[in-house]
């Protein structure tokens, strides 16, 4: 358990220090660029929008407009912080008039699926960094879920939730409602790693979206040079795509 928690804090480090080395981060003349499109970043489980700033100042400095998710700790009721996440994103709408693109991380990508698949309308792309759109806590690696399993249940006994909240056997029906949402054909994007130490690369995969594979583990991909590349290709195939309209907005 501590090994693999030890072996992912390393890759974090030696993945930032080469982004930081690396010219991607700092917009260079190759790097594709934005036009002001927003783009709303999800941190993973246990994480909150501290955990984007890095993303969220690299995209800013290549032309796009980052929105962070309001998430201090991505812990609690999975459906009430989705709840808090439509809200953010209906709010970007209404500021920006123009389709919105997500980036989530681990959990943060299964939500920003979720949001896409109720919200065509509203959002243009979703790109999901390691996460586990198939499974709950049963794609995770078994020692570190069941650090996050405990501390899952200690929220849930201090805040009264209801037993197994956030997995497949909850009663809200939340798991169900994630496993049913989906995006129209090339909307959802996952980037994953077979290195990745957290959650089973194969959980990430989507039959009807596009699937890229990097190196490194689970926590490194949010500050991994591979995946900001990918990231400045995939949010730079712009589709065209007419303003928000009312039609669109009746959707919402």
């Amino acid at each position: 358990m501590f090994l693999d928690l030890t072996v992912s804090s390393f890759d974090y480090l030696e993945q930032l220090s080469a982004l930081m080395r690396d010219p991607i981060f700092y917009g260079g003349d190759s790097v594709a660029r934005g036009r002001g499109e927003p783009v709303l970043l999800l941190p993973g489980y246990f994480a909150g929008d501290w955990a984007m700033a890095p993303m969220a100042r690299w995209l800013l400095r290549i032309g796009y407009t980052p929105y962070l998710s309001g998430i201090d700790f991505n812990l609690g009721c999975p459906r009430e912080q989705l709840k808090l996440l439509e809200a953010r994103l209906m709010g970007i709408s209404r500021e920006t008039e123009s389709r919105i693109a997500i980036i989530g991380h681990s959990l943060g990508g299964v939500f920003a699926r979720s949001l896409g698949g109720e919200f065509p309308g509203v959002v243009s792309r979703v790109i999901g960094l390691g996460a586990p759109i198939r499974h709950d806590w049963d794609a995770m690696n078994h020692r570190i879920g069941a650090i996050m399993q405990s501390a899952a249940g200690l929220w849930q006994t201090l805040s009264g939730a209801p037993e197994n909240c956030g997995t497949a056997s909850c009663g809200c029906g939340f798991a169900r409602t994630i496993a049913l949402s989906a995006l129209r054909a090339g909307a959802f994007t996952s980037i994953h790693s077979r290195e990745d130490g957290v959650v089973d690369w194969r959980s990430c995969l989507d039959d009807g979206g596009n699937n890229y594979q990097v190196r490194g583990r689970h926590v490194g991909l949010i500050v991994n040079r591979e995946v900001y590349r990918l990231i400045a290709r995939i949010l730079a195939r712009r589709r065209h795509l007419p303003a928000i309209t009312d039609s669109s907005a009746a959707s919402m």
